[in-house]
């Protein structure tokens, strides 16, 4: 999970490189003045991961976190600490939680000689049509994490915002909201569905979709429970030893399997048999059966 997590704090930090300035005067309720300098030089450098002059004067501090994360008001104090001694004053701070789990993250630390206090918002509560309605590509992609209530309109939006991109920045876009969608599962199959209706190649790389990674492990479980079932039906400490030795090779196969139907639509069928270990029969039997 900190690998992932990882992955989607970096998505959004490189989102936020286009300042989605829609969800900006969502958190504060003002309009951004200046992007200002996020790095800040010491012993071990610290970054912020977006740090704007609104258009009153006051700084606006904002980090995106997609765990809970215990530690996170230590961090917060550091990073307000640093701001106040590179600019001279101390910035308004929202910790944005764009995580699937319920949101845990304390907004303050008291003590008998420290009080400070922080925001915590969690995204999933917004309401995504002012982000969707934006002019900012970064705007709309960021919708995904919150509430949308008309799919249909999200999606054709989102395409027609992506369909007016040259190919390779599309494809970065594309990437950045398959990251995303991994938070959002449910979404991501609402997606689908409106995928097998769109004119338009929605998935990109099989990789990162949300939907093929949920297929493999399915693939694997299944597998593994077929074996143990068949090992103990033998009733003996041996059979279930083969039982699970042979659940492993199953579920060798169900991955592969799992693996090939996946890329029936994206890969001829030699090129598949060569990917997954599969025989080319194999493959052919597999296009086959999904008509």
């Amino acid at each position: 999970m900190p690998q992932e997590s990882f992955l989607y704090d970096r998505t959004l930090r490189e989102l936020f490189h286009e300042v989605p300035a829609t969800l900006i005067k969502l958190l504060v309720g003002k309009e951004i003045k200046e992007v200002l300098e996020t790095s800040f030089p010491k012993v071990e450098e610290r970054r912020v991961d977006l740090l704007t002059r609104l258009e009153d004067d006051t700084l606006f501090h904002l980090e995106i976190q997609s765990v809970n994360d215990t530690l996170m008001p230590v961090r917060m104090l550091k990073y307000a600490s640093l701001i106040y001694e590179h600019y001279g004053v101390f910035p308004k701070q929202i910790v944005l939680y764009i995580g699937a789990r319920k949101r845990k993250i304390k907004d303050e630390i008291v003590t008998q000689n420290l009080c400070y206090t922080y925001e915590v918002r969690d995204i999933s509560n917004f309401n995504c049509t002012e982000l969707m309605d934006s002019e900012n590509i970064a705007d709309n992609i960021i919708a995904i994490l919150c509430r949308i209530k008309d799919i249909d309109r999200f999606y054709a939006k989102l395409m027609q915002k992506l369909g007016k991109l040259e190919s390779k920045r599309r494809e970065d876009y594309l990437r950045k909201l398959f990251y995303l969608m991994r938070l959002r599962p449910n979404i991501a199959r609402m997606l689908k569905e409106k995928e097998k209706e769109s004119k338009m190649p929605f998935i990109l790389d099989r990789e990162i979709d949300p939907l093929y990674k949920e297929g493999v492990e399915k693939g694997i479980e299944k597998g593994i429970q077929k074996g143990i079932e068949k090992g103990i039906e033998k009733g003996i400490e041996k059979g279930i030893q083969k039982g699970i030795a042979k659940g492993k090779k199953e579920a060798e196969k169900e991955t592969k399997i799992a693996i090939a139907k996946s890329l029936l639509d994206v890969l001829d069928d030699e090129t598949i048999a060569e990917k997954t270990a599969l025989s080319v029969e194999e493959v052919k039997k597999l296009r086959l059966s999904a008509g």
